[in-house]
């Protein structure tokens, strides 16, 4: 996001909206008086309220209301929740220590008494869970899709037992501001679980797509090609993603992130290029026109779009990374644009470069140069080798005019990218990147 003063304003106007409705458990509770105890026990239950506040502002993070959309990219936002998972974790490990002291919260934990306080030991071990599954699931090989409907129906454990646990815990005095305070909350946590895992997938089941064209590219990807059945569609900026289902409702969590790789000037058909590298996108190789697809979006901050006055795009992409950078070509190609653009796509081998002779076609139609790297060459091979790094980003980064470079792929690649341009003296302001390690 370019740091303008409308940007700058409507950053702090989401991050102030956040700590808002974060820190609405504390007024009710200061006014209400609706904890008893010393300064300890006081701060315990602040912390504890704090936590769980966090935990439910959580899945609103990652409930996709465009209205609340945030000005950056959607790699931040997960960032944030990432963050503020651990910031709520260290809030509920204090709460009982401060509550209880450290010698009465290892008993607690091991042996409690009324329904409360087991809701509440069994909302912290859930919240544990929640967290250690969510950070260590590559390592533990849990498959995504299984995780992802786990980590759903952990994070409502975790709030739903905190909940109980709150609203019948005995330092609470249940004052009429700290019983509208409970009642408020717990409505408007009930009512975001609703809108995110049945009003919205059932919106999505009223607007399906079908399957019109499956078609292979190189590099063991799979090209789809979406209309909208009986609806209008959606309009999309070219760069940006949507959450498609591909198999089975909306209702049963299946959905993944896709980028778009069509241009957004033939919208409301969608393209979706999707590599075959895992159990759900393997599934996908079965496809066939006539399927049904289910697509949420649009959503993400990368966009040519978002820069209008820029004199040049640079593109960095690795692997299928380069889906987004293709979109957006495609879309330029289409609007007739007639400024100087480059591409650096780094491939394994010739076999991977998946878009090669698309991007071949689209250099007839715009200025467009398109610089091949591979790390394994075929004999003969005249073009760059190897990684991309500062010195091969030197060769090919124009050194007039401002460039606005978008950086697309893998995590390595990204990061190398990222700071070799940096290193070059291209503008924070003008590298922008979005990433999928969600």
């Amino acid at each position: 996001m370019t740091l303008t003063v409308r940007g700058i304003a409507r950053c702090a106007l989401w991050v102030g909206l956040y700590v808002l409705v974060v820190l609405f458990p504390v007024p009710w509770l200061a006014l209400g008086r609706g904890v008893a105890g010393d300064f300890g026990e006081q701060l315990g239950a602040m912390l504890g309220s704090l936590a769980l506040s966090i935990l439910a502002i959580e899945s609103a993070l990652t409930a996709r209301y465009e209205v609340l959309a945030p000005p950056f990219g959607t790699d931040v936002l997960y960032a944030f929740h990432r963050g503020m998972a651990a910031v709520a974790v260290v809030f509920a490990l204090l709460h009982p220590l401060l509550m209880l002291g450290p010698s009465r919260t290892l008993a607690s934990l091991v042996r409690w008494s009324g329904a409360g306080q087991a809701a509440g030991v069994l909302g912290l071990l859930v919240l544990l869970l929640l967290v250690a599954t969510g950070a260590f699931r590559r390592r533990l090989r849990i498959p995504y899709v299984p995780w992802r409907f786990t980590h759903g129906i952990l994070t409502v454990l975790a709030v739903g037992l905190g909940l109980w646990h709150a609203t019948t815990s005995a330092r609470l005095q249940h004052d009429a501001v700290t019983r509208a305070g409970l009642w408020v909350w717990t409505l408007g946590w009930l009512a975001l679980v609703l809108r995110v895992r049945v009003v919205k997938p059932l919106a999505l089941l009223r607007r399906p797509y079908r399957v019109t064209g499956v078609r292979p590219e190189h590099g063991g990807a799979i090209t789809l090609v979406l209309d909208p059945d009986n609806h209008n569609g959606l309009r999309f900026r070219a760069g940006q993603f949507a959450w498609v289902t591909l198999s089975g409702s909306p209702l049963l969590g299946r959905e993944r992130p896709f980028s778009f790789s069509g241009s957004s000037q033939r919208a409301p058909q969608l393209q979706l290029t999707v590599k075959a590298v895992g159990q759900f996108t393997k599934g996908v190789q079965g496809l066939r026109p006539g399927a049904r697809a289910y697509v949420d979006g649009p959503f993400g901050a990368l966009s040519i779009d978002t820069f209008p006055d820029a004199d040049r795009y640079f593109f960095v992409a690795g692997g299928i990374g380069v889906a987004p950078c293709v979109s957006m070509l495609r879309t330029l190609a289409d609007r007739g644009d007639r400024r100087p653009h480059t591409l650096v796509y780094g491939s394994v081998d010739w076999e991977s470069a998946t878009f090669r002779e698309d991007l071949a076609e689209l250099s007839s139609r715009i200025d467009l140069r398109v610089v091949h790297v591979l790390e394994r060459p075929p004999l003969g091979w005249l073009g760059e080798t190897g990684v991309i790094g500062q010195e091969l980003l030197e060769r090919h980064l124009p050194r007039s005019g401002r460039r606005v470079c978008f950086v697309c792929g893998p995590a390595a690649v990204m990061d190398l990218a990222e700071r070799a341009l940096a290193a070059l003296e291209v503008p924070l302001e003008d590298i922008h990147a979005e990433r999928f390690e969600l």
